[in-house]
């Protein structure tokens, strides 16, 4: 048996459109023995990506989320407040954690807090984020999800877009409070412990960024398959130092089980 971390987003589907196969080639890593863990750098709730995984019709696999990885950069002891998607402040209080939903603060001062956690939302504001930067800037420790630059969505008309990422908001942050973060989410630390810690040692990493995806596979000492389905063109490819270089999932599972 190999255990295979497979990415969501670029892999699975492209916004929010299944990529063809990739349901099929999951059912043919378990059916071989295999285990599947699905890990993604949304920061939520796992059982989202569940649902949407169903609806895709993909056999039930784990998911693991970034925002699992920063509540476990948490934990009892911890006050926290909390700016991003809104089960993101109910997986941090999940740790032990106290937490402050920064979508709730009344007025302009931040509240005393250790932490900041920041996560990718879509109603993002420049207000909201200077309240989170005064609490950073006041010595608070900055905890980001992930540092995804981009985040790929669908427009109407069929064309993927890539919109900037939770990378983007954090460089922001970074910039007004003149401190730097901390990130949690693939490929950083607290990601490849958590995914250690649950499953055991990982064999393959799948992915569509050299940068998340590949780099989680070298601190989990496990191989790396690129699929061109998502952020990364085919003419970068050569420069991903990925063991495996396909189309798509169907093209990874084919080339390593032949199958």
């Amino acid at each position: 048996m190999t255990r295979w971390v497979v990415d969501l987003d670029g892999v699975m589907w492209q916004g929010t459109r299944p990529i063809p196969g990739s349901a099929q080639a999951v059912d043919t890593l378990l059916a071989a023995g295999h285990q599947v863990v699905f890990c993604t750098n949304f920061a939520a709730a796992p059982d989202e990506k569940r649902a949407l995984l169903d609806r895709h019709g993909v056999a039930d696999a784990p998911v693991v989320t970034a925002a699992e990885a920063a509540a476990a950069m948490c934990g009892p002891g911890t006050t926290a407040l909390v700016l991003g998607v809104a089960d993101l402040a109910g997986i941090i209080a999940a740790s032990g954690a106290e937490v402050i939903d920064a979508r709730a603060v009344d007025g302009p001062s931040a509240p005393d807090v250790d932490t900041v956690v920041l996560g990718a939302h879509e109603d993002w504001d420049r207000g909201r984020l200077g309240l989170v930067a005064d609490a950073v800037r006041s010595g608070a420790r900055f905890i980001v999800t992930n540092d995804d630059p981009t985040f790929p969505v669908s427009w109407p008309d069929g064309t993927l877009r890539l919109l900037p990422g939770c990378g983007a908001l954090a460089a922001s942050v970074e910039v007004a409070s003149g401190r730097p973060a901390i990130y949690a989410g693939k490929p950083h630390p607290s990601m490849a412990a958590l995914l250690t810690d649950r499953f055991g040692a990982v064999d393959w990493v799948v992915g569509d960024q050299p940068s998340t995806d590949g780099r989680l596979a070298g601190a989990l000492d496990a191989r790396f398959a690129l699929v061109l389905t998502g952020a990364t063109p085919a003419e970068r490819a050569a420069d991903a130092g990925a063991d495996v270089v396909a189309d798509d999932l169907a093209a990874v599972v084919h080339a390593v089980l032949g199958a």
